[in-house]
């Protein structure tokens, strides 16, 4: 993720999400990449073409000798996708769209006003193609930054597909989304433009073949993640066809090779240890900030009773983790510290790792910068978790990474289900 979350001062926290990364995001990213490589945090095929067509128009944009980024442009037609599906749904919340405080009440949508910084959403969806766009080969760039990215010839056959017979005010969408972007021509209220843009609407059928076989071949990478990418994309085909009963880890697909296999299994433990992790810190911080002799607690007292049975918890998992023999070596050492004997010594390395929300003053752990006092939901580290659907009623084994999920849901995306998925109801499908 391209962003990060400051933090202000105690009095403000109730207004600021907090993360615990407790020093193991590159872990994190390598089990995602290990069990999907590429996909970043998309899960609908419209993430990828508002961010590609960010790239294109910024690019033709620039041609003309306007000066824009990648990032304020794709932003600003996400921004005017939201809008234009929640004009056309009401203003109902969804999964699939941002800014409905944000946005709601806006009239100027020229570009002049939406590219302005305070206009949108400050993680846009934008934030998690990053690692998708250049892997399968819509964009190239010599830099992981989007404002480095460059549009290829694949990436623009994207668009052009994705974009259909429509013609807003009677242009090709990018013409005339680039148009808009050089602040000459401020219309945008168009069922065409909707059709194409609104997240709430799927890809044109036209486009459905383009992005599968980018899902296949992908762009520079190399031959193992491009195999693993189809292989995943081919597993979650089964159990759509199947419509099978919730896979297990004691049963792989024959779609998966046995290494492959093994790194998803082995990542699943390890979230589970690293959530076990987090529910320690948390319960920890509910004991101090209920404490009236003092914000503290010191490792040299008894262990709360409140956190005997999450510590036991932790062990477990972290142990569960190291007989699983993976080879990633900062998961290696952070389950090593969880199944320590002393309980004060497993504190001490949390707290040490956390720094944030608890520190440590010799014995002493005390409230830190992100302290409430009470249990609060933390936001994981992972590229693009944040604003997806909930997992229930996908047939994924437990605690599988949540690119496979992602993926499935893509793939249902791809064949017209997604929305019957997400509206159960009135989408006749089910949740």
């Amino acid at each position: 993720m391209e962003g990060a979350w400051g933090l202000l001062g105690p009095e403000f926290l109730p207004n600021v999400r907090r993360t615990r990364t407790l020093g193991l995001g590159a872990s994190v990213r390598r089990f995602n990449d290990l069990a999907v490589p590429g996909l970043g945090g998309v899960w609908y095929g419209k993430q990828l073409l508002l961010a590609t067509l960010g790239v294109a128009v910024a690019e033709d944009v620039r041609s003309r000798g306007v000066k824009v980024q990648n990032i304020e442009v794709a932003n600003a037609i996400e921004a005017l996708a939201c809008r234009l599906a929640f004009n056309s749904n009401g203003w109902s919340s969804d999964t699939r769209l941002r800014g409905n405080t944000k946005l709601q009440g806006k009239d100027d949508f020229s570009f002049r006003r939406v590219r302005q910084r305070n206009f949108y959403v400050t993680q846009p969806m934008r934030m998690a193609t990053v690692q998708a766009l250049p892997a399968l080969g819509f964009v190239e760039s010599d830099s992981v930054r989007f404002n480095a990215f460059r549009c290829t010839e694949a990436g623009r056959g994207f668009i052009e597909k994705a974009s259909g017979s429509s013609r807003p005010f009677n242009r090709a969408v990018i013409d005339h989304l680039t148009w808009w972007a050089q602040m000459k021509d401020d219309r945008v209220d168009s069922d065409a433009l909707r059709q194409v843009l609104s997240p709430l609407n799927r890809l044109f059928d036209e486009a459905i073949p383009l992005l599968r076989e980018r899902l296949i071949q992908g762009g520079n990478e190399s031959l193992e993640d491009k195999k693993r990418r189809g292989n995943a994309l081919k597993w979650v085909e089964a159990l759509r066809n199947t419509k099978t009963a919730m896979s297990t880890w004691a049963h792989p697909p024959q779609e998966i090779s046995v290494e492959h296999w093994h790194d998803l299994q082995a990542g699943a433990l390890f979230f589970e240890a690293r959530d076990a992790a987090i529910a320690v810190l948390d319960e920890l911080e509910v004991h101090i900030g209920n404490k009236t002799d003092g914000a503290s607690h010191t490792l040299k007292a008894k262990i709360p009773d409140a956190l005997s049975e999450p510590i036991a918890f932790l062990k477990m998992s972290a142990t569960e983790f190291l007989k699983a023999k993976h080879t990633d070596n900062d998961a290696n050492v952070f389950c090593t510290e969880c199944v320590n004997n002393e309980p004060s010594s497993i504190l001490r390395s949390l707290v040490v790792r956390d720094g944030t929300v608890l520190r440590l003053a010799g014995d002493e752990i005390k409230p830190g910068s992100a302290f409430r006092g009470s249990a609060t939901q933390f936001v994981a580290e992972e590229d693009g978790i944040i604003n997806t659907p909930k997992a229930s009623g996908i047939p994924l084994p437990k605690g599988v990474s949540f690119r496979v999920r992602n993926l499935y849901l893509l793939n249902l995306d791809m064949h017209g289900e997604l929305d019957g998925w997400l509206n159960p109801v009135a989408g006749g499908g089910e949740a």
